[in-house]
This record gives C-alpha cells, sequence and structure tokens, in this order.
C-alpha cells in the first residue's frame, strides 16, 4: 500500500496528449470531441476538465449560499402542495395532516371566496408558513386574501399570496383554457399592495418571480435565470423612483434530472443576482425555491416520476435551496392519493435527516466539475440580461412575437425529441413497465 502511494506521490506529470491518445484508441468510431455533452442551448460539458480550464477562486463568492445561522435539523422548508377541494373544513385537514406528517409548509393553488379563515384554522403561520400560488391572480380572489390578512393580528405570520405579473400572464395565455373569465390585479396595483403589506407584516411578500413558468413555457438553463433578472430589473424601476432600496425577493427555480445543472443553476443565480443587488446598491434578501420541473412528471408510468422528483429534490438540496417543492407523482395524472403525499413526504425527510446534507454548507463547493459549470451559465445569463436589458427588458421580450414563437419551438422540440426517442425517458419512451401498475386518483377539482 505504502509503495502504491510513493509510486503515485513520485509520478512524472502527464501530458494531455497522452491521455488523449489513449481515450482516443479506445473509442469505435468516435472521436473526443463526440464525448462533449450539449445540456443546454450553447451550453456543454466535456470529459475532462484540466488546469487549463481553471479561472478564479471559488471560495469565497456568493454562490455559495453561506448562511450565518445555519439550522441543520431544518435546512430547508419541506413544502407540500396541497390539492385543492371546495369544502374549506376538507382542505383544513389536508392542511393539517401535512403539517402532522413532517411537512413544514404548504403551497395552496386558490381558495373559494371568504373560507381562508376556515381553511387555515388552528394553524400557526408563524411558523408553518402557507404559500398561496394563483397564477391568474384574480382581483377578487385577491382582495379575500387580503382580507383575511389585515384581520389577522399576529404580525410575524406567514402567508404570501404569490404573483409573478410578468410570466404568469404568458403562461396562462399558452395554457389556461378559460383565461377570461376573472378580472386579474394590475401591474400598478400589485405593487402598491406590496409595498402595503411589506410596511406593515415584515414576512409577507406579493411579489414572487417564478422561473418553473418560464421552465414550463420553454426556457433553458440560462433563460430561466436571465428572465427572472430581467423581471426583478422591471420591478426594481419603481421602487428605486421612490427611493426605496430595500426588497425581500424570492424566486422560483425549476430542478429536473440533470443532476449537476440543477445544483449549478441555483448557484449561478446566486451570483447574478448578487451582481445585480450591488450595482444597484440594493439592500436585498434572496429567497430561492426550487420546484420538480413539470417535464420530468409524465403519465404513462408514473412510479418513475418517483426516481426523476428526488434526482431533482437531491440536486436542490445541495444547491442550497430555502424552499423545496417536489411535485407528486401523479401531478399529470390527477389528485393525489394519501400514500402518494406519504411518499412525496418522505423523499424531503429521507435527505434531511438520513442523508446528512444539511451538516456541511455548501456540499458542492470545491467540485471543479460544478464550478466550472457555475461560472459557464453565469456568464452566458450575464451576457444575455445585458443585450436584452439594452433592448428594452422584460416588457419587450414578452410583447415580442419572436421571443414567443422560440419559447414554442423549445416546447415542441421537447415534445419531439421524446417522441422519437432521441430524448430518452424511462417508462415513457423506453423501458416500459410490461405489469402496468396503475394509480387510481380523483380527478382535481376546480
Amino acid at each position: 500500500m505504502t509503495k502504491n502511494i510513493e509510486k503515485y506521490l513520485n509520478a512524472q506529470k502527464v501530458d494531455i496528449s497522452d491521455w488523449e491518445k489513449i481515450a482516443s484508441s479506445t473509442l469505435k468510431n468516435m472521436t473526443l470531441k463526440d464525448l462533449n455533452k450539449k445540456i443546454d442551448k450553447d451550453l456543454s460539458i466535456k470529459p475532462l476538465y484540466t488546469s487549463n480550464d481553471e479561472e478564479d477562486d471559488y471560495s469565497h463568492s456568493s454562490r455559495r449560499g453561506l448562511k450565518a445561522n445555519k439550522n441543520d435539523f431544518m435546512p430547508w422548508f419541506i413544502c407540500t402542495t396541497v390539492d385543492h377541494h371546495k369544502d374549506p373544513k376538507i382542505l383544513n385537514n389536508r392542511i393539517l395532516g401535512e403539517l402532522e406528517r413532517g411537512s413544514n409548509s404548504v403551497e395552496l393553488s386558490c381558495f373559494e371566496e371568504n373560507t381562508l379563515d376556515l381553511i387555515l384554522n388552528k394553524i400557526d403561520l408563524s411558523i408553518a408558513p402557507i404559500f398561496i400560488r394563483n397564477i391568474n391572480y384574480s382581483r377578487e380572489n385577491f382582495f379575500n386574501f387580503a382580507k383575511f390578512i389585515k384581520e389577522n393580528k399576529n404580525k410575524e405570520i406567514i402567508c404570501n399570496y404569490q404573483i409573478d405579473p410578468f410570466a404568469s400572464n404568458l403562461w396562462l395565455e399558452e395554457f389556461s383554457k378559460n383565461n377570461t373569465s376573472h378580472e386579474k390585479l394590475s401591474y400598478e396595483d400589485i405593487l402598491k399592495y406590496h409595498n402595503e403589506f411589506n410596511s406593515e407584516f415584515k414576512n409577507i411578500n406579493l411579489i414572487h418571480l417564478d422561473g418553473s413558468l418560464w421552465n414550463d413555457l420553454g426556457a433553458n438553463t440560462s433563460e430561466e435565470i436571465e428572465l427572472l433578472c430581467l423581471s426583478f430589473l422591471e420591478i426594481i424601476k419603481d421602487f428605486n423612483n421612490k427611493n426605496n432600496k430595500k426588497f425581500s425577493l424570492s424566486i422560483t427555480l425549476a430542478a429536473d434530472t440533470d443532476f449537476f445543472t440543477s445544483i449549478a443553476k441555483i448557484r449561478a443565480a446566486r451570483i447574478i443576482f448578487g451582481n445585480i443587488f450591488k450595482s444597484h446598491k440594493l439592500n436585498c434578501s434572496l429567497s430561492i425555491t426550487s420546484r420538480s420541473s413539470s417535464n420530468i412528471l409524465f403519465e404513462k408510468d408514473p412510479w418513475v416520476n418517483q426516481l426523476r422528483i428526488t434526482t431533482a429534490a437531491l440536486a436542490s438540496a445541495i444547491g442550497g435551496s430555502n424552499r423545496i417543492i417536489c411535485n407528486n407523482i401523479t401531478q399529470k395524472l390527477g389528485q393525489a392519493p394519501d400514500f402518494i403525499r406519504r411518499l412525496t413526504r418522505n423523499t424531503h425527510i429521507i435527505l434531511q435527516e438520513e442523508s446528512r446534507i444539511s451538516r456541511v454548507q455548501d456540499p458542492s463547493g470545491g467540485s471543479f466539475y460544478i464550478e466550472n459549470l457555475t461560472n459557464n451559465i453565469a456568464k452566458m445569463t450575464w451576457k444575455k440580461l445585458q443585450l436584452n436589458e439594452s433592448n428594452g427588458g422584460i416588457l419587450s421580450l414578452i410583447s415580442s412575437k419572436k421571443f414567443r414563437q422560440n419559447l414554442k419551438n423549445s416546447r415542441d422540440n421537447f415534445k419531439k425529441n421524446i417522441k422519437e426517442q432521441k430524448l430518452i425517458k424511462v417508462g415513457e419512451n423506453s423501458y416500459e413497465d410490461p405489469d402496468s401498475n396503475p394509480i387510481n386518483v380523483k380527478p382535481f377539482e376546480g
């Protein structure tokens, strides 16, 4: 053993060309360039990195997401999506059931008029945050939320009505069948009420920039971060005009089965937003939520979805997300049965309790591969961000037919690649289970 170590330590430095010759000899009808993998538009990885690829010292970078007061026992909020029910008592029981069994925060998609006090009955909102992700954010629904908040005497509550005033509108135009049924809040109203609530309730935010919506629409890794940044830059124009330099920003990033890229995406987002905060001299805090991308969930064999969700959740945890949402494996089918909800909760609990990821801050820090990938994503995003901001920003983009068509082309290509098996998805277009084991689900309620 000792001789082997000495032999290794005293070995002469090997030239990269020697490795290339040996590696090339093992490849049949391929070259080393064929081993480069394109993981996203304009973004690829190599089979080997050397000292020639080294650039910066990353040890003190904002990408790391280091926390002064780290909680080893709750490194991230386990956020459960609770399927809607028109009966507020049933919805309340579902929420309490999730909180009693391991979740420590809950996300709702909507609620019926004047029922929020019944839905959130017996829930301490100062320790169990509730997030309302109503993409349609109608005026009526929002004012019901506002009434509930203003009547609440506890100023420490965390109950956020999450509005992305840019991505949600485009998402509804592309995917919603009844987009015109409700009058929505105007952009000016959103900023107005955000300021009002922030002045009285320090833990309540109305503005939440949702990258998972851009991911649904077809944005790739760097585009997702770029679009969030462009949205934020548009928002702070109004805040800067009023000399308001404080902003508590929360964003969502989509996590998928590209494990290392999902980690690097979270870290790259911190770099870009950190640069924006610094250049605009903003006193901002950044909270990152990771959500399982809808593109990793399929109907045909929902059980395989669990493997994909777990991969995305682990990447989110290593990336240092503040809140993680694992979609149920039946999301594309209907409401999740009790045992599926338990499976989703336990995915978090096993990662927190058994993997001990939380015992190390930034566990991927120092991995040259991830650091290099983080840097590449950040550089690409920053370059596109500067170009599009100088050309009118997010408002110019979302009004552009070319931009919308590019997103649609990206979605169509994704579906086409799966159909033609250029993109392999186990259980969907390859290795299909011969012994079907369907999950009985109820349809979603409106």
